[in-house]
């Protein structure tokens, strides 16, 4: 069985390798344009919906929950919590939430949580910024994410009071719609009290 043996010199294998070049066209790919797509998703910004207000001397306010307004004041880097209506456990319990929330994040210093000077109300300082993280925006990020978790048990909530105050025709029954009965409960109705209860 015969077999066919070629023998490449330096020059055949070098003008090979020009050939190959030149069907080949060389595409110039820039440093820049590889990091093109990373750069645009890095420079877009986080952009969060919030029912925010900017006050006078620059504080920031966050309405959006139902029971409590979130303050953010620049200067003393103080996160205080008022509470919008009546002071209730309702609003305690939500207060210690958020504030539970912010120190898992490491963003308040938890030894300075306390009451406010405004009756109902809660403050705590931020940590030092040594890494020169721009406090307002992380700070707010973070209520949002906190809001997103409140929010399915505040429209729970929401629901649950408008059946309660404003029903639906399945849900409630017109005046005389039930018949009365001669007697209601446990109690007779012509019952002679004496001390002690009734007989």
């Amino acid at each position: 069985m015969a077999t066919k043996i070629t023998v490449k010199t330096a020059e055949s294998e070098q003008s090979e390798q020009e050939e190959l070049q030149k069907e080949i066209p060389e595409t110039e790919v820039s440093p820049d344009s590889a990091n093109i797509q990373t750069e645009e998703k890095l420079k877009e910004p986080l952009q969060v919906s919030l029912n925010i207000r900017k006050g006078l001397d620059k504080r920031i306010v966050i309405h959006d929950h139902d029971h409590i307004d979130i303050v953010f004041m620049p200067d003393t880097k103080k996160v205080i919590c008022f509470s919008k209506q009546d002071y209730s456990d309702l609003v305690y319990e939500t207060q210690t939430r958020l504030f539970n929330f912010l120190n898992k994040k490491g963003l308040i210093q938890p030894e300075s949580i306390r009451a406010s000077n405004v009756y109902g109300a809660f403050e705590a300082k931020m940590q030092e910024n040594k890494e020169n993280i721009p406090l307002q925006q992380i700070l707010v990020l973070n209520i949002s994410k906190w809001l997103d978790a409140e929010k399915p048990a505040l429209d729970m909530d929401r629901e649950y009071s408008q059946r309660m105050t404003n029903p639906s025709m399945q849900d409630s029954t017109e005046l005389g719609e039930v018949p009365q009965e001669p007697n209601k409960g446990t109690i007779p109705a012509h019952s002679k009290r004496y001390v002690g209860g009734w007989w």
